[in-house]
């Protein structure tokens, strides 16, 4: 092994380790990889075992208003998540094991409020939990919005918006993300 290769990964381990005592679970084998553009209160932040991030990743566990308790982001075990992912809770985000997330895929717990005459950042956050169940894969560039539950096995095509739930085993696309088939159901060939 080449002295830069040594060099690079003796560099991911001292960053990683230094990392992981920040968040509130940083399971065996994890690798977040640098840099990391926004990391928010990572002591509401739980990843599970042999997970990967690739660089550039946005991390945030915030707060529905000034003095409520930051939101809860869970990774589950065994997943992979490419460059430019972005995750914010305001409540709650669980992503389960053996995600396969693509790159600038970005998730949110929340939005904001619209009453017509208060700037859009100085009202309260909207917010209900997302949940990813294992063994999803979101394509590049997916977008997740709050409230949505994505089952077990689902794919999600490239670019969607999910506004709505997604049943176990379906695979959906668009713009809002619409159920075009099932996983079963799908041509490998």
């Amino acid at each position: 092994m080449g002295l830069a290769r040594t060099a690079q990964l003796s560099f991911r381990y001292r960053w990683n380790r230094r990392l992981a005592p920040r968040f509130a679970a940083f399971g065996a084998g994890t690798e977040i990889r640098w840099p990391l553009d926004e990391l928010t209160e990572p002591g509401h932040i739980e990843i599970g075992r042999n997970v990967f991030v690739r660089a550039h990743a946005r991390l945030e566990a915030v707060r529905t208003e000034a003095g409520a308790e930051p939101g809860r982001i869970r990774i589950g075990d065994d997943t992979h998540i490419e460059g430019y992912f972005s995750v914010a809770a305001a409540v709650s985000v669980d992503i389960g094991a053996s995600v396969l997330i693509g790159s600038n895929v970005a998730i949110r717990d929340h939005d904001h409020g619209i009453a017509p005459e208060q700037h859009r950042s100085r009202q309260p956050l909207i917010a209900a939990p997302v949940v990813i169940e294992d063994f999803v894969w979101l394509s590049q560039n997916v977008v997740i919005l709050k409230g949505v539950t994505i089952g077990r096995n689902a794919v999600v095509g490239a670019s969607a918006v999910v506004t709505e739930s997604i049943p176990a085993g379906a695979i959906a696309v668009g713009i809002p993300a619409r159920v075009v088939g099932s996983v079963e159901d799908a041509d490998l060939g």
